[in-house]
């Protein structure tokens, strides 16, 4: 039986010859469907910075992003779901 995911999943990765570094966020859609809208706010931010190329959709409404930041990639992570977090608590 498959694990039906709520949260986003966040993975750093780290380029083998630059060094540089890359986060990679899936979107499932059960999350998506409550917090689309603030998904699509967080990826707006100037601070947070992916081509098409770098986003993969999947039939079930859900998707995987590759982004760059000038930030540390786990910092934009944690202020998304630190800002969530606040708004699954008032819920």
């Amino acid at each position: 039986m498959a694990e039906v995911l709520t949260e986003p999943q966040f993975q750093i990765l780290t380029h083998q010859y630059t060094g540089e570094k890359t986060g990679r966020i899936y979107f499932p859609a059960l999350f998506l469907a409550e917090f689309h809208e603030f998904v699509i706010q967080w990826l707006q931010q100037q601070e947070i910075i992916f081509y098409e190329t770098d986003i993969k959709r999947y039939g079930d409404g859900s998707f995987r992003l590759y982004f760059r930041t000038i930030n540390p990639p786990e910092a934009e992570y944690f202020r998304l779901v630190n800002s969530l977090t606040g708004k699954m608590q008032r819920i």
